[in-house]
C-alpha cells in the first residue's frame, strides 16, 4: 500500500511538473514577444494608447488576462508538484488552495473567451504560434485535466471559491482603472471608450458567471472524488 501511494504521489508530481513547465513556457514566450513586438491596436476601438517593444511591453504582459492566468497555473502547479497530496496545512495551505481554484477557473476562461470571442484569422508563426498554442489551447485543457486526475482532493470549499474571485476581480479592477489613464485596454471586449459600459458591463458579467460555473463544477467534482477516495480507503 505504501509503495502504491509513493508511486501515485510520484506520478502526480510529474504531472503537475509538466503543467508547470508548459505554463512557464507560455509566460516566457509572452515576455519574449513583448521584447521585440509593439502592442497592437485592434480595428475600430475607442482607445489609442500602446506600449513599445522592449522592457515597457514586457513589464505590461501581466495586464493580459492570459498571462495572469498562466502565472496562476505556474504557481499552483509548482506547489502541487512539491506537495502533490495537498499536504500544505494551515494558512499557506488555504492560500495555495485558493490560488489553485483561481488558476483552473481563469485558465478555463482564457481558453473559452479567447477562442470564442477574440481569435481572428491572422496567421501566426514561430514563437507567436507556440505562445498561442500553449496559452490558449494546451493549458486550458491540460491544467483542468491534471487537476481532475491527480487532485489534490478535498481543497475546494465554498469559502475558498468566493476567495478565489478576488484574483480575477483584482485584475479586472486594475485593468479598468488604468485604462483611462493609459488610454489602453488589453482586449477590445473591454473597450469602454468605444463600446460603453452598456456593452462592456454585461460582457464582463457573463464572463464572471462562467467563471463561477467553472469553479462550481470543480466544487461538485471535488466533493464526489474526495468522497469516493475516502470510501476506497475505508474499503
Amino acid at each position: 500500500m505504501i509503495v502504491q501511494f509513493n508511486r501515485a504521489a510520484r506520478t502526480a508530481r510529474i504531472a503537475h511538473g509538466v503543467v508547470a513547465l508548459v505554463a512557464l513556457a507560455a509566460v516566457s514566450t509572452s515576455m519574449n514577444i513583448g521584447s521585440w513586438k509593439h502592442s497592437q491596436l485592434p480595428d475600430h476601438v475607442g482607445y489609442a494608447g500602446g506600449f513599445d517593444a522592449g522592457w515597457e511591453h514586457m513589464a505590461n504582459q501581466p495586464a493580459y488576462f492570459t498571462v495572469t492566468s498562466c502565472l496562476l497555473v505556474l504557481i499552483a502547479s509548482v506547489a502541487a508538484a512539491v506537495r502533490p497530496a495537498g499536504r500544505v496545512v494551515g494558512r499557506w495551505g488555504a492560500v495555495f488552495a485558493v490560488v489553485r481554484i483561481a488558476s483552473i477557473g481563469c485558465i478555463a476562461i482564457t481558453g473559452l473567451v479567447f477562442n470564442v470571442l477574440l481569435r481572428d484569422d491572422s496567421p501566426l508563426v514561430g514563437v507567436e504560434w507556440w505562445n498561442d498554442t500553449l496559452a490558449h489551447v494546451v493549458l486550458p485543457v491540460l491544467a483542468p485535466a491534471v487537476w481532475l486526475v491527480f487532485g489534490p482532493r478535498g481543497e475546494t470549499t465554498g469559502r475558498r471559491i468566493l476567495a478565489s474571485t478576488i484574483l480575477p476581480l483584482t485584475w479586472l479592477g486594475a485593468t479598468l482603472f488604468r485604462g483611462p489613464l493609459l488610454d489602453w485596454y488589453p482586449y477590445d471586449i473591454l473597450d469602454v471608450p468605444g463600446r460603453g459600459w452598456g456593452v462592456v458591463g454585461p460582457t464582463v458579467g457573463v464572463i464572471l458567471v462562467v467563471y463561477l460555473v467553472v469553479v462550481g463544477v470543480m466544487f461538485a467534482v471535488d466533493r464526489v472524488l474526495a468522497s469516493n477516495r475516502l470510501k476506497f480507503k475505508r474499503g
